[in-house]
């Protein structure tokens, strides 16, 4: 296996299939935990196709089930004791009310949940490489919304509306991004989060039909590429510029000046609680 590894989730599609091919021309090993297995395979042949002599490895996680996504991360921890990068790229939004294996809300629980853990199992790993990096891809949508949800993330309270959750998952990775960055400030392990774009990919899986006909000529018309989407991505991941970089939000490819509530400290702490309350028998 190659001198860097790289750890990338949801690189089956869309800005992760793309940002994992660019990573590994950059010479990192990829490890890609994948919801499904077959799809994984492909994305490593078509690497490997690619990049001659490119080691990339597809491990099994359901992102759904917290723990299908600890057995993952500790056969990961257990056999690659120093890593490089970490993708926290997965994402699920359904469009209406699903719960995962663990009964938590299946949008924050794939989105939020699934990369807590497995971030807090790889984190020795990364600390002890050379300048490890954690790359979150959060989404303009959390600047659109507020804390109240981590009192009710099942929505038994209140009515569930899927861009509304979808918003609270994206605001939950800012916070684990600016959090783990202060948490990580004397370590040389940076965490950065950014917004890809308005992109063309298939993050509504059970959209109806006539939904995804509405959807498909709009993708066309409003949508960018994955290719353009992935830029930031790799940007955070691979640039010189961003070594010893934490805490950014990129928008797009330029740095954003985050919203005081995404910088709140006792929001980020009301998460970290409310994380580890739901998936504490898996950390």
């Amino acid at each position: 296996m190659g001198v860097r590894t790289a750890v990338i989730t949801g690189a089956t599609s869309g800005i992760g299939r793309v940002g994992a091919r660019a990573i590994a021309q950059a010479g990192y090993g990829l490890l890609l935990p994948c919801r499904n297995v077959d799809k994984g395979e492909q994305v490593a042949k078509e690497i490997r196709a690619g990049v001659p002599g490119a080691f990339v490895e597809v491990l099994d996680c359901q992102f759904d089930q917290l723990a299908s996504v600890q057995a993952c991360a500790r056969s990961i921890a257990t056999r690659y004791p120093d890593i490089d990068l970490l993708v926290n790229n997965a994402g699920y939004a359904p469009l209406k009310l699903e719960l995962s294996a663990d009964g938590i809300e299946k949008s924050f629980a794939v989105n939020h949940l699934a990369h807590f853990v497995l971030t807090r199992h790889l984190l020795p790993a990364l600390k002890a490489g050379d300048g490890g990096r954690i790359v979150h891809t959060s989404s303009e949508a959390a600047l659109g919304d507020g804390p109240g949800f981590l009192d009710d993330v099942n929505y038994e309270q209140n009515r569930f509306r899927f861009f509304k959750a979808y918003s609270n998952t994206k605001l939950a990775n800012l916070w684990f991004s600016n959090m783990l960055a202060r948490e990580l400030a004397d370590s040389r392990v940076t965490s950065n989060a950014f917004h890809p774009g308005r992109v063309a990919t298939d993050i509504w899986p059970t959209a109806h039909w006539y939904q995804r006909l509405l959807i498909t000529p709009l993708k066309k018309l409003y949508l960018i590429s994955p290719e353009q989407g992935a830029r930031p991505l790799v940007m955070l991941a691979l640039d010189e510029a961003m070594a010893g970089r934490s805490g950014c939000f990129l928008f797009e490819t330029r740095e954003y000046e985050q919203p005081e509530k995404a910088l709140n400290q006792d929001c980020q702490a009301r998460l970290w609680s409310v994380s580890e309350r739901l998936a504490g028998a898996y950390l």
